[in-house]
Formats: C-alpha cells, structure tokens, sequence
C-alpha cells in the first residue's frame, strides 16, 4: 500500500478570525471551516495534513524548521507576514521541504502595501485569491509533484522533452503550458444564461488561439458571489470536454467588482510563446482589460468531435 504523503499547513496572523474579520474580503467561512475543508481533501487525494494557526512569528519558524524530518509538502498563509518577515523566507529558505505560499484574496488586487511578497522567492509557488480553493489546489500540486516531468524555473531535460506532432502543420514543437484568461457577465442569475455566456467564452478562446481538445491540460472558472443557479464547467461538459479536469470556485466579495461575471482561467499546451497568446473578456467584462483586442466573432468549439 502506498504511504500517504503528510502535508504541513500554516496559518498566519489573524486567521484565527476568519468569519468575523472582514467578510466581504474573507468570506464567511470560519477557521475551523477551512481546516475541514483541507482535511476532507486530504482524505480524498489519499495525503495527511496537520493544520496550524499561529499569530507568533517565532511560532510559525519553529513550526518549518520541524518540516524537515516529516513532511513531504508545506501549505502556507502567511497572512500580514507576507509582505516584510525575512525571518520566515529565510526559514523556508533553510529546508528543502517545498511549500506553496496561498492567500485566500487576490493580494495583487488590494492595496498596494500587499502587493510585494517577500516569501515567494523561498516558496515553489503562490496561489492568490480563489478563497479556500486556494489551499486545495495547493495540496493537489504538492502530492503530485514527484510525479511533474520538471519543476518551475528547471530547464525541460532533453530526453523527457514533451514533444508532439500537430495535426495538419507537419512539424513537431516543444511544447509549453501557458495561460489563457477570460472573462464575460451575465444580465441575470439564471441557468441557462450562464451556461450560454461560458459556452460563448471558451469558443471565443478556442477560436483566437486555434485551440484542439487535447491541448487543454485544466480549466478553472470562476463566479462572483452573485452567481449561484449553476457550476460554469456544466458548459464544458456539454462542450464534450468530459476528460479535462474542471474546477469551478467561487469569488471572494471585492466591493466595487464587476457584478454577475464569469472567469476562465484555461491552462493550455502550446508552442505559442506568451506574447501571442490571446486572452478573451466579452461583453461588459471588456471593462477589466480594455488593452486586449477582442475578437468579433466566435466559431462552434468541437461541437462534431
């Protein structure tokens, strides 16, 4: 039987009044909420996760330092310390156990204070502003990790290089896993009407960036907290895209947000370099990225495939 890897979650200062601390950027859901949360998805990828809450830095160092000898993989919020304890990026620093600094808002849309991390450059990776999903992504990619060709910031090993042949070009190409955003809004709060604009996005994607099925690696949507009738990978679904992992998750409340709006973050494998992917914003969510050009029209997505 395969041993179960051990997770280490940290939470930093102040989340210990998560549901009570500004709700309309936190949300609602308590600490011991978010610890369930983490240990019911620990039983589903088949890991173990410890959780701790620490409003002491000292605490929180002790606590990675003791890392080392029996955890596999750190999740780690930390919280207002993310923006000035080189004490904790050195700590990090110190071990060789990797950890995936989360936030539960989207930092780089608040303040400017909060902009600046100086535990990234110690961590793996960040995840930033998909709420307690930002935890749960964060456990998936640890337990996963060994079994990633290479890791972020690596060179691709020649003999383990993920080439492929595309249909029609006639060539091969090394291929990347890129980004691709997108964004649309709704008038209404209503099944059918959210299925339709997330059918009309993703084919808006797939049409700039002359996508096929096979290349898309994930697809994670989002809704603001007014959108609630239905879950926008049903649209995948129906798309034919039944073998490509959807997440769906919901927004935490930013006042002033566009309302009614749908977010696409699409993880594609492409030789396209980053400059000539295209991203999609329709509708009245053109408003968040009046920079990109956006195409006019749309074609159906594999709809006979």
């Amino acid at each position: 039987m395969k041993e179960k890897k051990k997770l280490l979650v940290l939470h930093g200062p102040n989340l210990n009044l998560l549901g009570k601390r500004e709700p309309e950027i936190y949300g609602t859901l308590t600490l011991e909420d978010l610890n369930e949360l983490i240990r019911r998805e620990a039983e589903e990828i088949g890991a173990e996760a410890d959780s701790f809450q620490s409003n002491n830095e000292g605490t929180l160092i002790d606590l990675i330092h003791e890392a080392e000898s029996k955890y596999e993989g750190i999740i780690f919020n930390p919280g207002a310390f993310t923006h000035y304890s080189i004490a904790l990026r050195d700590a990090l620093a110190g071990v060789t156990v990797p950890a995936i600094e989360v936030h539960l808002s989207n930092i780089y849309g608040r303040e400017e204070f909060r902009h600046h991390s100086v535990i990234a450059p110690a961590a793996w990776g960040q995840i930033s502003g998909l709420g307690p999903q930002s935890y749960l992504l964060a456990m998936r990619a640890l337990v996963k990790k060994d079994s990633m060709t290479f890791l972020p910031g690596d060179n691709l090993p020649e003999e383990k290089s993920n080439k492929k042949q595309t249909a029609g070009r006639g060539r091969h190409f090394e291929s990347k896993t890129r980004a691709v955003r997108g964004a649309i809004d709704v008038q209404a709060n209503d099944e059918n009407e959210i299925l339709e604009a997330t059918t009309e996005l993703l084919q808006q994607i797939v049409t700039n960036n002359n996508i096929v099925k096979e290349d898309v690696a994930a697809v994670v949507f989002s809704l603001t907290v007014d959108l609630n009738a239905v879950f926008p990978a049903k649209a995948a679904r129906q798309m034919g895209w039944t073998d490509v992992p959807l997440f769906d998750v919901v927004e935490v409340d930013v006042p002033g947000a566009l309302p009614r709006c749908i977010r696409v973050l699409m993880l594609l494998n492409t030789d396209r370099s980053i400059k000539e992917i295209k991203h999609a914003y329709l509708r009245g969510a053109s408003v968040l990225r009046q920079d990109l050009q956006i195409a006019e029209t749309a074609t159906p997505y594999f709809s006979q495939k």
